[in-house]
């Protein structure tokens, strides 16, 4: 019989063994020829790194809606708290998105290309959505100590 269990906890061991290994290397292996000398220099497994986190990225989304929705149609009763947080989530997304800002920045010697409006946009949602998130969460937290006080 297949023990699931046990398969997951060894790759999730795997996967942490390959992070461990790439950071070493990342931390303690060789720098890009171009780089070599300057105050920037950028380890030569930089890309390779970066499509794990790519690959850990995705897996972890995948996986967390995919037993959401697993999750929801076990319990159906359930499904109507989720429901209420995505809808929340979206809320915040929105009100972020709103007041995020798309003018392009005055930086001197960048000659990159993610100086564009819709970068900025997208980056500045992120931020604005990390700081009202943890005000909710900030605010919970104290809405919980006050609650508990009067009980």
């Amino acid at each position: 019989m297949f023990n699931s269990s046990r398969f997951i906890q060894i790759l999730l061991w795997v996967m942490m063994a390959i992070t461990i290994v790439m950071a070493v290397i990342f931390y303690g292996g060789a720098i890009t020829e171009e780089s070599i000398g300057s105050n920037l220099e950028e380890p030569v497994i930089t890309e390779t790194f970066i499509y794990w986190a790519y690959i850990l990225l995705g897996l972890t989304a995948g996986l967390t809606l995919a037993f959401s929705l697993a999750g929801m149609i076990l319990n159906p009763k359930g499904a109507k708290k989720t429901l209420i947080a995505v809808a929340v989530g979206a809320v915040v997304i929105l009100i972020a998105w709103y007041l995020s800002d798309d003018t392009v920045l005055n930086l001197p010697h960048y000659t990159g290309s993610d100086n564009v409006p819709a970068t900025l946009k997208m980056v500045d949602t992120a931020l604005f959505t990390t700081y009202l998130l943890a005000a909710l969460a900030i605010l919970a937290i104290i809405y919980s100590e006050i609650s508990k006080a009067f009980k």
